[in-house]
């Protein structure tokens, strides 16, 4: 009997243990979920919450027309928010995301932030679009350009004018002509305009627009730039040609250089390279093109890109012919 007794006593002692013990546990873990649900912070996003751009690397940009513009924009609340993108205050894109092109110039890019509440916030970025290397471009002579109304003048010292299909004068679509091997550009100004400076703007087979310049439309006597190399007194003959400008006049001049020797006399001559070949044509006698003197007189050579090829194989310039006196060389 007293052994029952004490495994009776011994049964209910573990069995208050074991309550005691679940008991405990549960306490345990009541006081951990308190805990847990008192410190922890809980964030909600909401549509009425104010929009923020989150990057903190955004910078202004310079890149070439072939080279595309990309970005991408971390905004918040994300999920009630859209994002534009504004160039020079056009729209040019929709997303988080652009990755595209961009027109030559200096542009101002805005990205807006806008909610579905109508709240927004911006970035500004300047943006500075370059010609790539095989853009179309002009000569920057300013006599070139300065033309009349209606009038004619070509643009020397051109490049990679192959691909142009259009020739812009002030917004205006003017005829226009691409000669010696794509160096040179004649256009014809609009007969319409007034006084003033007007953008060239040459456009390729794409619809690309690029950047020429700037021509003055004007009726305004075109200004002198002559400026004298020589000045004096050389009797040409057959032999003994003008040679002072043999060595030097080359450093002087480019293709659309206006060459003027002014003469006096009455005989035959002409401006050729120390070949004797015409400094226009690169033909010799006699098919050279020697021009009569019969009292004074101006001749006038505009000098291309093959000029400047024949004055630098053939050793420099020369006044060549018979019974005539230089008396002044320029160059405009």
């Amino acid at each position: 009997m007293k052994k029952i007794m004490n495994q009776y006593k011994g049964n209910v002692l573990k069995a208050m243990m074991m309550l005691f013990a679940m008991s405990f546990a549960l306490a345990g873990s009541a006081t951990l979920s308190s805990c847990s649900s008192d410190d922890d912070p809980f964030f909600t996003v909401s549509e009425d919450d104010n929009p923020r751009i989150l990057n903190t690397d955004l910078a202004d940009q310079k890149l070439d027309r072939k080279t595309k513009l990309n970005l991408e924009i971390k905004v918040t609340p994300v999920h009630y928010t859209t994002v534009t993108w504004l160039l020079d205050g056009t729209q040019i894109a929709e997303g988080t995301t652009i990755d595209q092109t961009l027109p030559i110039g200096n542009h101002e890019l805005k990205i807006v932030a806008t909610t579905t509440k109508g709240k927004s916030t911006s970035r500004t970025l300047n943006v500075t679009v370059t010609p790539a290397a095989d853009a179309p471009a002009l000569g920057t002579n300013a006599l070139e350009l300065w033309v009349a109304p209606g009038a004619e003048t070509t643009i020397h010292n051109c490049k990679n004018l192959g691909t142009v299909a259009k020739v812009m004068v002030g917004g205006k679509e003017v005829a226009f002509e691409v000669l010696e091997e794509g160096t040179a550009l004649k256009l014809t100004a609009p007969a319409d305009l007034e006084n003033g400076d007007y953008a060239i703007t040459l456009v390729d087979g794409e619809g690309n627009q690029f950047p020429g310049g700037t021509i003055k439309v004007t009726t305004e006597a075109r200004p002198s730039m002559e400026n004298t190399l020589w000045e004096g007194e050389f009797a040409v003959t057959w032999g003994t040609p003008f040679d002072a400008l043999k060595d030097t006049f080359l450093s002087k001049v480019k293709a659309g250089t206006i060459l003027r020797v002014y003469v006096d006399g009455n005989g035959q001559g002409t401006a050729t390279t120390s070949w004797w070949n015409n400094i226009l044509t690169g033909k010799g006698d006699p098919e050279r093109g020697d021009i009569m003197v019969n009292g004074p007189a101006k001749w006038e050579f505009e000098l291309t890109d093959l000029s400047i090829q024949l004055l630098t194989e053939q050793q420099g310039l020369l006044i060549v012919g018979d019974g005539y006196t230089v008396k002044k060389v320029t160059i405009e």
